[in-house]
C-alpha cells in the first residue's frame, strides 16, 4: 500500500544530542552540508529510520451509544468529517517515535514499516515535530541478508505483521505528572487483555478464536519480572491535552531504563500504552506494521479497541462502507465499541484473506482467465466460525482482476466466535479492497446478500462484461454462484439436446414389439384360440403387471451412481445415459483421473434402476447431483 502526502511521525531518540543542536535558533538543525552540525547530529541523520503510519480513532458524542467514530483529517483527505486522521511517523532504532510536520516535504510512495533516511535540511521545530523543509524522505533499499544477523531492531520489527504463531504483549499503566491511567488495577487490566481472571472475551480470546488457534496471544515480560503481562510505568510528563507524543516517548525511555534493554521489543512483540484520560484527542491509535498501540484510559480495556489497534500492528487497514470510514460493522476493523465483553466478531472477507488463517480453504478466481473456475463458479461457502481443518470447505473467494481493487466474498455466519457481528449477520458479504489481500489496504462493503439475492458488478474488467454474484440458498452454508460475462452460458444448451435422446428411447421399444406380435400371431391363432384366450388374458394380466413394476424397482433396483467428465455441468439424464458407472475413481478432488485434464470436472448423478453402485458417493446437501469443489 503506498501512502501519499499525509501527516507523518518521526522517531528520534529523546535523549539524543539532537536536542541541543542549534538551540539558539529555536530549532534542532540536522543540516549535514552547512558545516554547523556536530558529529553526533551527523550520525543521527545518517542512521536508518522506520517509516510509520498511525491511524487515529475518535469518539463523537452525537453518535450512537457505545460506538466509536472517526475524526477529521487535516491533510490528504480533503477535510471530510467522515475520514480518519492519519499521521506519518519515523522511528529510530531505540523506539522513539516523532511526527513529521504535515506538508513540510515529500513522503509519497513509502509503505509503513519501510526503512528511510531524512533529508539533509530536516530539523525539529519548537513543537517537537520533524520539519522536512521541502525535502523528501528517501526509502532505503537494503541488501539481502539475514535479519537476525543484521542486529537492527527496526528490521526485525518489520516482521511483526505475521499473523500465525505466538505473539507476546505487554500492557502499560501510565502514571504521569498530574494524571494517571485509572480504568483498572494491574490485575483488572490483565484480565481485560488476557483473560487471566473471569473475563471471557478479550484480546487473547478474540485472536485465538478467530484464527482457530493459529495465532496465540500471550502475556509478555515474565522473564523480566512483569506479572501477567501488565506493568506500571511512571514518567515526569504533564498529563495535558495533546501531550501524548511526548508522553509515549517518555514511557519508551522509562521502559528501556527500568529493564536495561535497547528497545521494548527486546521484552515483548507488542506494547499497549494506556495513557491517562484527557491526554490524547482520540480514543486510540496504533502504528501500522509496527509494535506500539496507544489508548486513552478505559479504551485500553475494551476488546474491540484492543483487537482493532493490534490489527493495525498486524498491517490491517480500516473497513469502510460507502463514503464513511469504519462503517463496515461486520468485523473488528470497523467501529470500536465501549463494551467489556463484545461485540464477539472477527474480520471481513478482505482482512480474513490477509490473515492467512484460511489459505487452504479459499478460492482465487482470476476473472477473465482460462482456468475452469475463473469465470463460472458455484459452491457452498462455509462461515469462518465453522472452520474445521479436517473438512473440505470453501470459506473465502477472491474475484481477482489484473489492475484496480479486487472483490472478496464470505458467508458472515452469525455463530460461535462471530456470534456478535453487528452488521450483515447470516448474509453473503462482498467487499472491495486495495492491497491484493496481501498487504495494507482499506476495504469497502459492496453487498450483503440473503437467500435469493444477487449483485451485478458492471463492466468488471473494463471490457463491457459484467460480473454477477447470486445466492440461490442459505442454510448451514451459503450456496453461491459467480458468473462472468456469458462464459457460463454453455450450461443451458446442454439440457436441450439431452432430453431428445431420452424420450425417443421408450417409444421405439413398445412400437416395434407390440405390432409384430399381434400381426403374425393373430391370423393363425384367431380361429381356434382368440375368443377364449385373448380377452381373458390381456384383462387380468395387465392389471397385476401394472401395479407390480412400481413397487419392485425401489427395493430391487436401488439407484445407480454414474459419472461423466465435462467442463460444464451436464444434465442428470445425460450422465445416466452416457456416463460411466462410478466406482470411486472420481471421488477424490484434484486427482488426475481423466476428468481433471483440459479443465474438466467429475460430475455425479444418481440414476434409476440397475444394480447398486459398489462405492456410492455421499449425496451432496441440497442438490441431486453436484461436482465436488
Amino acid at each position: 500500500m503506498l501512502f501519499r502526502t499525509i501527516a507523518i511521525v518521526a522517531t528520534l531518540a529523546a535523549t539524543s544530542p539532537l536536542a541541543a543542536t542549534a538551540a539558539s535558533a529555536g530549532v534542532e538543525k540536522l543540516n549535514l552540508r552547512g558545516g554547523e552540525v556536530d558529529h553526533h547530529s551527523r550520525l543521527l541523520l545518517e542512521e536508518d529510520y522506520t517509516f510509520l503510519v498511525a491511524d487515529i480513532q475518535y469518539e463523537d458524542g452525537v453518535a450512537a451509544a457505545n460506538r466509536k467514530l472517526q475524526g477529521n483529517s487535516d491533510f490528504g483527505r480533503g477535510n471530510k468529517p467522515d475520514q480518519p486522521e492519519h499521521t506519518i511517523n519515523v522511528e529510530d532504532a531505540n523506539g522513539n517515535i516523532y511526527e513529521i510536520e504535515a506538508g513540510s516535504g515529500d513522503t509519497s510512495g513509502i509503505g509503513s514499516g519501510a526503512t528511510v533516511t531524512l533529508p539533509p535540511q530536516a530539523y525539529r521545530n519548537p513543537s517537537g515535530k520533524i520539519y522536512l523543509a521541502g525535502g523528501a524522505l528517501v526509502e532505503k533499499k537494503k541488501k539481502n541478508r539475514d535479519l537476525q544477523q543484521d542486529g537492527s531492531a527496526t528490521d526485525l520489527r518489520r516482521h511483526l505483521a505475521d499473523n500465525i504463531g505466538t505473539k507476546t504483549v505487554v500492557a502499560v499503566r501510565v502514571v504521569a505528572s498530574g494524571g494517571a491511567y485509572n480504568a483498572a488495577t494491574p490485575a483488572g487490566l490483565s484480565d481485560d487483555v488476557f483473560g487471566t481472571g473471569s473475563d471471557t472475551f478479550n484480546l487473547k480470546s478474540a485472536y485465538e478464536g478467530c484464527s482457530h488457534d493459529q495465532l496465540t496471544i500471550n502475556p509478555g515480560g515474565a522473564a523480566n519480572g512483569i506479572v501477567d503481562g501488565v506493568v506500571t510505568i511512571t514518567v515526569d510528563t504533564a498529563a495535558t491535552s495533546g501531550n501524548d507524543g511526548v508522553m509515549r516517548n517518555a514511557v519508551t525511555d522509562a521502559i528501556k531504563a527500568q529493564f536495561g534493554v535497547s528497545h521494548p521489543t527486546n521484552i515483548a512483540d507488542h506494547w499497549m500504552y494506556c495513557l491517562p484520560p484527557g491526554v490524547m484527542g482520540g480514543i486510540a491509535y496504533a502504528f501500522v506494521n509496527s509494535w506500539m498501540s496507544v489508548y486513552s484510559n478505559q479504551w485500553c480495556n475494551y476488546p474491540s479497541a484492543q483487537v482493532h489497534e493490534l490489527g493495525h500492528n498486524f498491517n490491517y487497514a480500516h473497513s469502510n462502507e460507502g463514503s464513511t470510514n469504519y462503517a463496515d460493522q461486520s468485523g473488528m476493523m470497523g467501529y470500536s465499541y465501549s463494551q467489556d465483553e463484545g461485540p464477539v466478531m472477527c474480520f471481513n472477507a478482505a482482512k480474513s484473506w490477509q490473515t492467512g488463517w484460511f489459505n487452504s480453504k479459499r478460492v482465487n478466481m482470476n476473472i477473465g482467465g482460462s482456468a475452469a473456475t475463473d469465470n463460472c463458479f458455484e459452491t457452498d461457502i462455509t462461515g469462518q466460525a465453522d472452520y474445521d481443518a479436517a473438512l473440505s470447505q470453501t470459506i473465502l473467494v477472491k474475484m481477482n482482476r489484473s489492475s484496480g481493487r479486487d472483490l472478496f466474498l464470505m458467508y458472515n455466519k452469525k455463530t460461535g466466535v462471530n456470534s456478535g457481528t453487528v452488521e450483515g449477520g447470516n448474509t453473503v458479504m462482498i467487499v472491495e479492497a486495495d492491497g491484493e489481500g496481501t498487504s495494507y489496504g482499506q476495504s469497502w462493503l459492496m453487498a450483503k446478500l440473503g437467500a435469493g439475492g444477487s449483485k451485478t458488478f458492471t463492466n468488471y474488467l473494463g471490457d463491457g462484461r459484467d460480473l454477477v454474484v447470486t445466492v440461490p440458498s442459505i442454510g448451514s452454508a451459503a450456496r453461491v454462484k459467480i458468473e462472468f460475462g456469458d462464459l457460463c452460458s454453455t450450461n443451458p444448451p446442454t439440457p436441450n439436446p439431452t432430453p431428445a435422446p431420452v424420450p425417443p428411447t421408450p417409444p421405439p421399444t413398445p412400437l416395434p414389439t407390440n405390432p409384430p406380435t399381434p400381426n403374425p400371431t393373430a391370423p393363425p391363432s384367431n380361429p381356434p384360440t382368440p375368443v377364449p384366450t385373448n380377452p381373458p388374458t390381456p384383462k387380468p394380466t395387465p392389471a397385476p403387471v401394472a401395479p407390480t413394476p412400481p413397487p419392485t424397482p425401489a427395493p430391487t433396483f436401488p439407484p445407480v451412481y454414474k459419472y461423466a467428465c465435462s467442463k460444464w455441468e451436464p444434465a442428470q439424464s445425460t450422465i445416466c445415459s452416457e456416463g460411466s458407472t462410478a466406482g470411486g475413481e472420481c471421488s477424490n478432488v484434484g486427482t488426475n483421473n481423466g476428468c481433471r485434464k483440459g479443465g474438466k470436472s467429475c460430475w455425479w448423478a444418481s440414476c434409476p434402476g440397475g444394480p447398486p453402485s459398489p462405492t456410492p458417493p455421499p449425496a451432496p446437501v441440497g442438490c441431486t447431483f453436484c461436482a465436488p469443489i
